[in-house]
């Protein structure tokens, strides 16, 4: 028993001084995606500034950032103690709240070419997108104000000399979306006043996602059809 209790004694001063918990700044997040340049940024340079993904899929890298701290892991009983029923749980480092969603996509060239990143910091909730396309027309932004409006949101503030507009619900919300062309590079910002955990919130991130997808389905017509003679 004194062997037992002298190995957790000597494990926990090893956690508790080689891997501390940590929190994840707002800050932190915005200075590494800083970083990415669509169309510039590789693969391996993503590698480099998040490690590896927490999931690799279709041409895309996704990472979650969480604070950590000290949680027991799920109980452990050693051979000594199986027959007295005695059961000792083990502290480890633990992710806590998710702080950030990451996804990264690449191209065949395994160059970034599309950046989406949940925030979950503070109220309101912030998440953005972004995507390089190869060719820009004229008719690009008109575009986008349609599948904006098919997507049930109404457009205000439409600037087409400065590429820019604004998507919101046609309810009586704070919901607001930023939409800006760029030169070659697409933004799309959201901005969010439900917790995310609230039924609201679930709803809005998916007509957010639906909308994001018919934007970028409409970028892809909008390049072919410029692209014909």
């Amino acid at each position: 028993m004194f062997r037992l209790y002298h190995w957790l004694f000597i494990t926990l001063l090893f956690v508790s001084g080689c891997a501390s918990g940590k929190f994840i700044s707002q800050e932190k997040v915005q200075e590494k995606v800083g970083k990415i340049q669509l169309g510039f940024t590789t693969q391996r340079e993503i590698e480099d500034l998040f490690g590896k993904p927490y999931m690799i899929e279709n041409h895309s890298w996704t990472y979650s950032l969480s604070d950590t701290g000290f949680e027991n892991s799920p109980n452990i009983i050693t051979r000594a103690e199986q027959t007295k029923g005695q059961v000792i749980p083990i502290p480890m480092v633990m992710p806590t709240n998710t702080r950030a969603l990451i996804t990264v996509r690449f191209n065949e060239n395994n160059t970034v070419n599309g950046l989406e990143v949940a925030q979950f910091f503070s109220n309101p909730f912030i998440n953005y997108y972004q995507f390089y396309l190869d060719r820009v027309t004229d008719t690009t932004l008109d575009s986008l104000v349609r599948a904006g409006e098919i997507a049930n949101f109404r457009v205000a503030e439409y600037d087409k000399s400065i590429g820019r507009f604004l998507l919101l619900e046609k309810s009586a919300s704070d919901v607001r979306i930023i939409v800006k062309l760029e030169n070659q590079i697409l933004h799309i910002t959201a901005i969010s006043p439900y917790e995310p955990w609230s039924n609201e919130y679930r709803l809005f991130r998916r007509r957010e996602t639906q909308l994001v997808e018919r934007i970028s389905a409409a970028t892809i017509t909008d390049v072919r059809a410029g692209a014909r003679p």
